[in-house]
C-alpha cells in the first residue's frame, strides 16, 4: 500500500524530492489551487502538505475521509483548522525551525530600515531627487530594543541587537529569571517595554492572548520616536489603531511584514511615508524555504513510518504524566526504544503541557522544561511499548503504555507497578493498603454515587505493600467524590487524569 501525498502552495522541490525517494509514498504535486479546487481534490489523499495561501478549513477536512495528517511548510498553522483536524484524529503538524533565521535576519533589515530611512530615501532617488535633510536617521548603538516574545527568532533578533550595541529588554510571560539572563536580555513586563523602548519588535504567535496585544491604548505608553515592526503574526498590533497612531504620529513608524487578512488589500497605510511595508517575506529566501520542506518532508515521513497510533499513544501519556507527578515539571524523558523520533517527543509534549503540537517545543523551552530520549524497554517485557519519565521539583512519575493489534492503547505499567488497562474516559490511581474490604468500600461509593465504572484493576508488587487501583469511570468526578474515596480507611493517594 503506497500513502498519497497531496503537496500544493508552492512546496520546495528539495522537499519533493525528499518524499520520492520513499517508497511508502505516492506524490502528487500542483503548484497551486483554489479553495474549491482544493476540496474537490483532497478525498483521495492520506496526507496534504501546504505553505500559507491556502485555508484548511473545517470543508475541506470533512471533504478528506483519508486524511490522516497535514503539515504546514512554516511556523505557524493560522491557516488550518487544529479544532476540526482533532475532532478528526487528523494529526497537524509544521517546520518550526526552518525558517527561523530568515525571518530574524528580516526583522532586523526592518529595523535598520526604519532607523535610517532605507526604503524612503531609495524611492526619492528613483523619483530623481536628492533630499539628504530629509532623511536623517537615528544610530542603533545604546538605544533600547523590547523583544515580544523569546522563542527562537525572537532570540536570534536579540543576538544581533547586542551585536549593535543596543540595550534589549524582553516580554515572555513563560520565561523565568535565568533563562532571561542567559540569552542577555533584561526582563520587563508590557508596560515597561512599550514606555522605554525605541524601537518593538514582536515574536509572538496569534492566539488568544496575543491578540490585539498592542492597541492605542499601549501606543500612547511609547515614546513619540518609538518604531515598531511586526514579522510573526498578522493581528497581535492591532492594525487601525496602528494607522491612526502613524497618522496622528503618536509613534515614529512601524514595518509590517504579517497582515491580519492575507492578502493585505486595504488602503488603511497606503500614503504614510513612516510605515514599511513587504508581502509576508519572513520566510522568502531560498535557504529557509528548502530548510522548511526538507523538515516538514521528514515530519510526514516519520509519521507514516511509525504510524499515527503511537503518536496518539505518546499523547495520552503526556497527559497521564501531568496528572499523575507532584511538582512543578522540570524535565520529561521519552523512553521509546527504536520508535524514538522528534514527532514521539512532541506528542508527549502536546499532552503534558496542554500545548498545541505545534507549539510544543516552545511551550517547553519558555518553561524552562528539559526534554531527552532514551532507548529502554519496558518491565512488562513488551518491547513495543513506549514509556514517558517526568522528572518535577517534588519527585517523578513514570509511565508506559502500547498500541495493540486493533490499533487501541493499553497502560502497561505506571511506576513499578505492571498493568493493563484502556488510557480512555477518566483513570483514577488509587494507592492502598493491600487488605480486603478497601477497593470494595471505594466501588460501593462510585455506585452509590451513580458513577459508572468501565475498567477496574488491581495490582501489588509484592504481598503486603501498596496496592495500586486504577479505575476507568466516563465522567469527571467532583471534588466531593474525590474526598470521601480519599476517607476511605487504608487508601492513601487518589490521582485523577481525564483523557
Amino acid at each position: 500500500m503506497k500513502y498519497k501525498i497531496l503537496c500544493t502552495d508552492g512546496f520546495a522541490k528539495a522537499g519533493l524530492e525528499s518524499l520520492n525517494t520513499n517508497p511508502l509514498f505516492e506524490v502528487t504535486f500542483i503548484e497551486s489551487l483554489t479553495h474549491e479546487e482544493l476540496k474537490e481534490k483532497i478525498g483521495a489523499f492520506d496526507g496534504l502538505i501546504v505553505r500559507s495561501a491556502s485555508q484548511v478549513s473545517e470543508d475541506i477536512i470533512d471533504a478528506a475521509p483519508n486524511l490522516k495528517i497535514i503539515a504546514r511548510a512554516g511556523i505557524g498553522t493560522d491557516n488550518i483548522d487544529s479544532k476540526a483536524a482533532t475532532k478528526r484524529g487528523i494529526m497537524v503538524v509544521n517546520a518550526p525551525s526552518g525558517n527561523t533565521i530568515s525571518t530574524a535576519e528580516l526583522s532586523f533589515a526592518m529595523l535598520l530600515s526604519l532607523a535610517r530611512h532605507i526604503p524612503q530615501a531609495s524611492k526619492s532617488m528613483h523619483d530623481g531627487k536628492w533630499e539628504k535633510s530629509a532623511f536623517k536617521g537615528t544610530e542603533l548603538a545604546l538605544r533600547t530594543l523590547g523583544v515580544i516574545g523569546l522563542g527562537r527568532v525572537g532570540r536570534e533578533v536579540v543576538k544581533r541587537a547586542l551585536a549593535f550595541k543596543m540595550k534589549v529588554l524582553g516580554f515572555d510571560p513563560f520565561l523565568n529569571d535565568d533563562q532571561f539572563g542567559s540569552i542577555g536580555v533584561a526582563k520587563a513586563n508590557l508596560e515597561k517595554i512599550c514606555k522605554e523602548s525605541d524601537f518593538i519588535t514582536i515574536h509572538t504567535p496569534l492566539t488568544k492572548e496575543t491578540k490585539d496585544l498592542i492597541t492605542l491604548k499601549e501606543m500612547k505608553m511609547m515614546k513619540p520616536s518609538t518604531r515598531l515592526i511586526n514579522c510573526a503574526r498578522g493581528g497581535v498590533i492591532n492594525e487601525k489603531d496602528l494607522a491612526t497612531a502613524l497618522q496622528e504620529k503618536i509613534i515614529a513608524g512601524a514595518a509590517l511584514d504579517v497582515f491580519s487578512t492575507e492578502p493585505f488589500e486595504d488602503p488603511m497605510f497606503k500614503g504614510l511615508p513612516n510605515c514599511i511595508m513587504t508581502p509576508h517575506l519572513g520566510a522568502s529566501t531560498n535557504e529557509a524555504q528548502n530548510a522548511v520542506a526538507v523538515e516538514t518532508a521528514e515530519s510526514v515521513t516519520q509519521f507514516f513510518t511509525e504510524g499515527r497510533g503511537y503518536f496518539l499513544l505518546a499523547e495520552k501519556l503526556g497527559i497521564l504524566a501531568a496528572g499523575l507527578a507532584d511538582g512543578k515539571p522540570v524535565g520529561v524523558t521519552l523512553c521509546a526504544g527504536e520508535k524514538k523520533n522528534e514527532l514521539l517527543m512532541l506528542s508527549v509534549l502536546k499532552g503534558l503541557l496542554g500545548a498545541s503540537f505545534t507549539s510544543a517545543t516552545a511551550a517547553a523551552n519558555q518553561r524552562g522544561i528539559g526534554y531527552t530520549d532514551e532507548i529502554a524497554t519496558c518491565s512488562s517485557g513488551d518491547e513495543k511499548a513506549i514509556g514517558v519519565r517526568l522528572a518535577t521539583d517534588k519527585g517523578s512519575a513514570a509511565i508506559w503504555g502500547t498500541v495493540i493489534t486493533d490499533g487501541s492503547f493499553r497502560v502497561v505499567q505506571y511506576n513499578d507497578y505492571i498493568l493493563e488497562i484502556e488510557p480512555a474516559g477518566t483513570l483514577l490511581f488509587i494507592q492502598n493498603d493491600d487488605k480486603p474490604g478497601v477497593i470494595g468500600k471505594v466501588s460501593s461509593i462510585l455506585g452509590e454515587k451513580g458513577v459508572n465504572i468501565s475498567e477496574m484493576q488491581n495490582v501489588r508488587k509484592k504481598k503486603g505493600a501498596d496496592a495500586l487501583t486504577v479505575i476507568s469511570v466516563d465522567d469527571v468526578l467532583d471534588a466531593n467524590i474525590l474526598k470521601t474515596i480519599e476517607d476511605v480507611d487504608g487508601v492513601k493517594i487518589v490521582k485523577q487524569v481525564a483523557l
